[in-house]
């Protein structure tokens, strides 16, 4: 015969007004003092067991969660809300039981994976995480020997006009050569939407292609190795047509600035400097550890006697080359 829940009372009301009344009495006694253990939100009978739910046990349920989730149940109301959740659970959890299913055998089987997935995290953290160790002097060591792998590349900067209209591109090659300024054009040009999409786009600074490294993008290979051979204020003599993706651009383009390739200081890779030390020291740690268990326990190998896969016998006909 089924089991039938019976539902003695879900106090909300009663016990959280409890709550708030002690709650509100600071003058006698603070938060810090009351009892949480001995304020009781909710109870109901399971069968014939009798189950009660303190405000320690939900606040401590809801300590479990996810920082982000704890912030919505940190108010009374919150915890009211999150109150009923526990409570479904909770049931839930007690149909399960009486359906047998914390005897199921996968479920117990993946427990116990679950729970040496677990043994092993812990003894890892033990035997790697808190004896790994290393000094400045070792970050510094690193450094030296991949200086190669912290060097900046160069960089260049550039005024530049993009667009996908020939005759406008002439246009406003002319316009430039007599006089007017190439910011300006760029940010008339952007106001009147004619800026295609390419390099020098850009509602808050039209024209400014920003700094950018000489593997920049393949796309626009040949504008960006235009740019590095410039001299800086050199400008586009004519219009600088170069095809995209199927498309053809029609760049007008000044050289700005330019920054050299230089080799970054320690302090600027320091961090990342220290992620690849400690990789490599808790690798390292890793392989003595093993070393170290596979002595204790003696460990032999055999696997010579590992048998080869079987291979189903070939019939003559089976093996007989078609005739061409």
């Amino acid at each position: 015969m089924k089991k039938i829940l019976c539902v003695v009372a879900v106090v909300f009301t009663a016990c959280l007004l409890t709550w708030s009344l002690v709650s509100s009495d600071n003058h006698e006694s603070s938060e810090e003092e009351v009892d949480k253990s001995q304020i009781i939100i909710a109870e109901y009978k399971w069968n014939s067991d009798f189950h009660q739910i303190s405000l320690a046990e939900l606040e401590a349920a809801i300590a479990e969660l996810p920082t982000y989730r704890q912030r919505n149940y940190s108010t009374k109301e919150g915890k009211a809300e999150y109150l009923e959740d526990y409570i479904d659970k909770r049931l839930k959890l007690h149909q399960a039981t009486d359906e047998s299913f914390d005897k199921l055998q996968d479920h117990l089987d993946k427990l116990e994976d679950y729970t040496h997935q677990l043994m092993v995290e812990k003894l890892t953290e033990i035997e790697v995480d808190l004896k790994v160790s290393y000094t400045d002097e070792d970050l510094m060591a690193y450094y030296k020997a991949h200086m190669s792998n912290y060097i900046e590349d160069a960089t260049v900067r550039a005024i530049c006009i993009t667009l996908d209209d020939e005759d406008l591109a002439y246009e406003t090659l002319d316009q430039i050569k007599a006089g007017a300024d190439i910011v300006e054009v760029a940010k008339k040009l952007t106001e009147e939407n004619k800026f295609a999409n390419g390099p020098g786009m850009s509602q808050e600074d039209p024209g400014n292609t920003g700094f950018f490294r000489k593997n920049a993008s393949p796309s626009w290979a040949e504008f960006i190795d235009a740019v590095f051979e410039m001299e800086i204020g050199e400008m586009t003599d004519s219009v600088f047509e170069t095809d995209v993706n199927d498309e053809t651009y029609y760049l007008i383009f000044r050289k700005e600035e330019q920054k050299p390739e230089r080799q970054k200081e320690f302090e600027e890779v320091k961090s990342d400097v220290e992620r690849k030390v400690e990789r490599v020291t808790k690798r390292e740690r890793i392989i003595e550890w093993v070393d170290e268990i596979t002595a204790k326990a003696k460990l032999k190998t055999y696997p010579e006697n590992i048998p080869e896969p079987f291979q189903p016998e070939t019939t003559e006909e089976e093996s007989e080359t078609p005739e061409e």
